[in-house]
Parts: structure tokens; sequence; C-alpha cells
């Protein structure tokens, strides 16, 4: 048995079937059988049973999974140590993110990351923000790196605050137009609202309960990701993250920050053991990245300007800053990948 039996084995698990996890290893598929007979072979396990055309996990299959994640994370780390020592050339970072955040900031962090480190690649997971859920990912070694808006508290569990994000009421084109910015909460009561389920929902709940405000549901969607397109329709108003609000904004929307000031926290999530090389790396860019943000909207409110106006002004700097950028071309190689259940 050796490191690449065991990636194709893993292949075979997250892909679902040989055909497509040779295709997806570069391997023909005859080559990619021979591997896994010979695997099954130097153990004396069935891993895979054959079902119709289809393969399922054999109870050693399900057993072996974990620790060959195991195993292959580790000798990723030992060859990414020694690569450090080249600078960071290849490797792959491993990403879980909640389904409650936009991955609009997340974007952000992985083409500066990518500019910095052209030769690493990036997964990308998407978790429900259930602990049980998060904590499987990182021990199973499906992610090394979670970003989440709740504190998890586990044996053999890291979770650091990283930031906070603002939250924004967005406005369809030429809706309410007198509002004031900031908008006091009780201007939401009545006010038709496209909510999703992973902060929409929960804060007018409690904003219902706390301050006796309810504003009128009018659509409710499962991912925040798909509540931009909806409130350009004009099909009622939302509360995105601030970053997603600004592309609303550019998009047509109207924005308004809220009063009181409503935010949510940024955490990240890792095992306790230490991080590989692009990992640290790629944790280490998103709250350099938050900080700056953080900075350049503060010395903007330092000037007088609103917080609304000062993150507006930050974003065009931003874009104008990304926009010098595409005249490099990069190739940009995301793996999503698909689990049952972004932003600033």
């Amino acid at each position: 048995m050796n490191v690449r039996e065991l990636e194709c084995f893993l292949a075979v698990v997250d892909q679902g079937s040989i055909t497509r996890a040779a295709s997806a290893l570069y391997l023909a598929q005859p080559s990619l059988s021979q591997i896994i007979r010979r695997l099954e072979s130097d153990l004396g396990v069935e891993l895979f049973r054959r079902v119709g055309r289809g393969l399922v996990l054999a109870p050693a299959g399900e057993a072996l999974v974990g620790p060959a994640r195991q195993v292959v994370r580790d000798m990723h780390r030992a060859r990414q140590v020694a690569e450090s020592y080249r600078g960071l050339e290849r490797g792959r970072v491993d990403l879980a993110i909640s389904a409650s955040l936009t991955t609009s900031f997340l974007a952000a962090w992985v083409g500066h990351f990518r500019r910095r480190h052209p030769g690493l690649t990036l997964r990308l997971t998407q978790h429900h923000g259930d602990t049980d859920e998060i904590v499987a990912l990182l021990r199973t070694g499906e992610a090394e790196l979670a970003y989440t808006v709740a504190p998890v508290t586990r044996q053999g569990i890291e979770c650091v605050h990283i930031g906070e994000g603002e939250v924004v009421l967005a406005l369809p084109p030429g809706w309410r137009n007198e509002f004031p910015d900031p908008v006091p909460i009780a201007l939401l009561d009545g006010l038709p609202m496209i909510v999703d389920r992973g902060f929409g929902r929960p804060y007018l709940d409690s904003i219902r309960d706390t301050a006796a405000v309810e504003p009128a549901v009018v659509v409710d969607v499962s991912e925040p990701a798909g509540l931009v397109p909806f409130i350009i329709a004009g099909a009622g108003a939302a509360l995105l993250p601030m970053r997603q609000a600004l592309d609303a904004r550019r998009r047509g929307a109207n924005l308004r920050m809220i009063e009181p000031l409503t935010s949510r926290a940024i955490y990240a999530v890792t095992p306790s053991t230490p991080l590989s090389m692009p990992t640290r790396k790629f944790l280490e860019l998103s709250r350099e990245n938050l900080d700056r943000w953080q900075r350049a909207i503060t010395a903007r409110t330092d000037r007088g300007m609103t917080l609304l106006e000062a993150a507006i002004d930050a974003d065009s700097v931003i874009e104008t800053a990304y926009q010098r950028l595409e005249e490099t071309p990069y190739t940009l190689n995301l793996t999503p990948v698909p689990h049952p259940g972004g932003d600033l």
C-alpha cells in the first residue's frame, strides 16, 4: 500500500465512480480499476461493492476513509514543509464556508491568494453552520479551515474570531428614497422583505421579539447568494452583508445602514494540529484582508464620512485596483465539492 493508492481510493470515494475518478486523476479507467484491486488485495478486504454499474463503500472502505485522508494530508504536509523553503509553489487549500455567509468576501480572498501563489489550488465545501457538520469536515480531512458566523467549541478544534461584518438594508432601485441613512429599525415594520434562512430570518425574528417590529416576508430563499437578483427585480428589500450589499449597489440597489448598527461575527475554525503551509498562509491573508478593510473604513469615518459612504469609497478603490490587476492573467482552479446541507 502506498500514498498514491490511497489518493486513488479517495478519488473514487469523492467522485462516486471509477469513471469520474479516473477523469479527475487523468488516468485511464482500467488503470484506476487495477490500482483499486491491488489495494484491496494488499489489505485483504473488499473496499467497494459493485452494485449494478456503480460502486458503494463496503464496511472496510468506510473505515478506511478517515485514516486514508489523514495519511494523504500528512504526506502533503511533509511535502509542503519541504517546499516552503522554495516558496509556495504547489499544494491545495481545503476550505469550508458556512451557507449563511455569501461567497463574495471569500472570492476576494481567493483572488488575492491566487495572485500571490499561482501554483496553489483551492477546494471549497459548503456547510450549514451545524457544529457537528463543521467538526466532521475538519476531522475527516475534507476541510482544513472553515469560516462560520458562530463559534465552535470542541476538543481538538481551534476557533478564532477574525472580524465583524456590518449588515446593510438593500432596497430595490427607486424604492423608499425618502428613507434616511441610517434607517431607524422601526421603519422596517411592514416593509416587504426577502429573507434567507441563514441570517435574514433569524434577524427578523429577533427584532420582532425585542423591538415589536415585523417586516412583511414576501420571498424566502434558502441561500443568501440568491437574494440580489430578487432585490434588483423589485421583489422586496433585504438585509445583506456589506460586501454583498456593495455588489447589489453596483447593480442598482439603494443601500441604507440600520439604527442600531447591526453586524455579525466571522470565525475561522481549524483542527488543533499544525496547519499545512498553504492553509496557514490563506488564514493569514484572510485576517490581513479583514484588518485592511476595517482600517480603510476607520480612516474614512475619521475624516467625517458616514459608515456607508466610507464603505462605498473603500470599495471603489478596491475595484479600481482589481481592474488594473486584470491585465495580468492567471488561472483560477477551484474544485467545488457538493456537500449535503460569503462575506462581510
